[in-house]
């Protein structure tokens, strides 16, 4: 067989081959008698008729189903040949044949480009936040408990400092250009920015009004106003429950008491802030690789192919999203995609340079390390649905992420930074 593959650009190639009539004549024989077993002519029995009458009769359809039947082992002992990997089905631009002569087949199809793994030892500067947690992120958290368990009732006499007004806001720009907008949004009458001023301009409020207000820029970079119209569709109060022993166990059956509660919130924020510390890191480490991959071009079929897997995802998870159009779909998510395939070939990249791979032992005390926050009667429930297949191969890839990332980490330089409540807030304000 002559095998000859052209270059077409940096992931597309165009392999064309032939193959002789004597390296198929055998093939094409066997193929013969298989298809004749199917035919039957006046005259003649079901697969009783004459082979030299059935290649008379069905010459060009045999040649076709031949070449239909045998194309994906000539193709997949050419790509052997010459050491070709395709990443996508490949499309057949050419091709000739019929019974004496020669196989002729062109076809295109796209392969990962030659890459090097960015140089990461020693070179990867992170930054690992410690987050502070005062005792303003407490009462901040308390006093959302006692939102959530309020007495609320309905007001129509006009609204207050300290009341909730709730409106479809519309930001305009001039009188009547819409900027943004949104739906009941809550807005709490006396607390920032619904203050001041604003707060003078919505006092008296009622439900079923419309008003405009103006609010000054945050930014301080920027003095100017900005333009609101509510259509307020209720005014609330909130009647909120006395902050005592009763209330803690109320909403958190396992506090002992109001200081118990604030000690299980502070520990809750930790945790929560410790995980978005953690993320940060993980997120910095694939930024510097995907950053140092900016030139590695992708083929498009994969990134496509990528691209439709995440909108499938987001779609099972949130049913009510759009449905988009294929070509949409690349457009919105194919950044997204081309990043999340980089980012995994360098995960396997490493997985196979250092050698990196899960055993029986390191899921099962992955295992025992999730049990240890389930209560004692459920942990054998919980212990079978995570030693069930499905999840099992979940915890290897989690438990292999990990191992990559803890390698990458063990070869960077890690600066610890103190972040305060204060920096969280202006972050957020951003």
């Amino acid at each position: 067989m002559n095998i000859d593959v052209k270059t077409m650009g940096p992931n597309e190639r165009e392999l064309s081959l032939e193959r002789s009539w004597a390296e198929m004549e055998k093939d094409y024989g066997l193929f013969v008698r298989k298809f004749a077993r199917d035919i039957e002519l006046p005259g003649f029995r079901k697969g009783k008729v004459p082979l030299s009458l059935v290649e008379l009769k069905f010459g060009p359809r045999i040649d076709l189903d031949f070449i239909n039947e045998k194309f994906s082992g000539y193709y997949g002992e050419a790509l052997k040949e010459k050491k070709l990997l395709p990443v996508n089905d490949p499309e057949i631009t050419d091709w000739s044949f019929k019974k004496g002569d020669p196989l002729k087949i062109t076809v295109k199809f796209e392969v990962m480009p030659d890459w090097e793994l960015p140089k990461y030892r020693d070179s990867i500067t992170l930054e690992n936040h410690q987050h502070e947690i005062d005792e303003e992120d407490v009462q901040e958290y308390l006093q959302r408990l006692r939102e959530n368990a309020a007495e609320v009732r309905q007001v129509e006499d006009g609204a207050k400092s300290g009341q909730h007004l709730i409106a479809n806001v519309q930001e305009l720009h001039g009188e009547s250009e819409i900027i943004n907008e949104s739906k009941d949004t809550r807005i709490i009458l006396g607390q920032p920015p619904f203050d001041g001023d604003a707060l003078q301009q919505l006092l008296g409020a009622k439900a079923g009004e419309t008003r405009e207000i103006r609010l000054k820029s945050q930014d301080k970079d920027h003095d100017h106003d900005h333009l609101y119209k509510l259509e307020i569709t209720a005014i609330e109060e909130h009647t909120l429950p006395e902050l005592n022993d009763d209330f803690a166990k109320t909403v958190n059956p396992d506090a002992e008491n109001l200081d118990d509660l604030k000690a299980k919130i502070r520990k809750e924020l930790e945790e929560y802030w410790n995980g978005q510390a953690k993320h940060k890191i993980e997120e910095d480490i694939a930024d510097h690789f995907i950053n140092k991959m900016k030139d590695v071009e992708l083929p498009a079929s994969v990134v496509k192919e990528q691209a439709k897997a995440i909108y499938e995802d987001i779609r099972k998870r949130y049913p009510s999203a759009p449905e988009l159009e294929e070509k949409t779909i690349s457009e919105q998510y194919g950044d997204t995609a081309e990043k999340s395939l980089k980012w995994q070939l360098v995960k396997n990249r490493i997985v196979r340079d250092e050698e990196l791979s899960v055993s029986d032992a390191d899921i099962n005390a992955y295992i025992d390390e999730m049990l240890k926050d389930v209560k004692e009667e459920l942990r054998e429930t919980y212990g079978k649905y995570y030693q069930s297949p499905q999840i099992k191969n979940q915890l290897h890839d989690d438990i292999i992420s990990k191992k990559i990332l803890d390698h990458i980490k063990s070869q960077a330089k890690i600066k610890n930074k103190t972040i305060t409540r204060k920096m969280r807030m202006k972050e957020a304000g951003k």
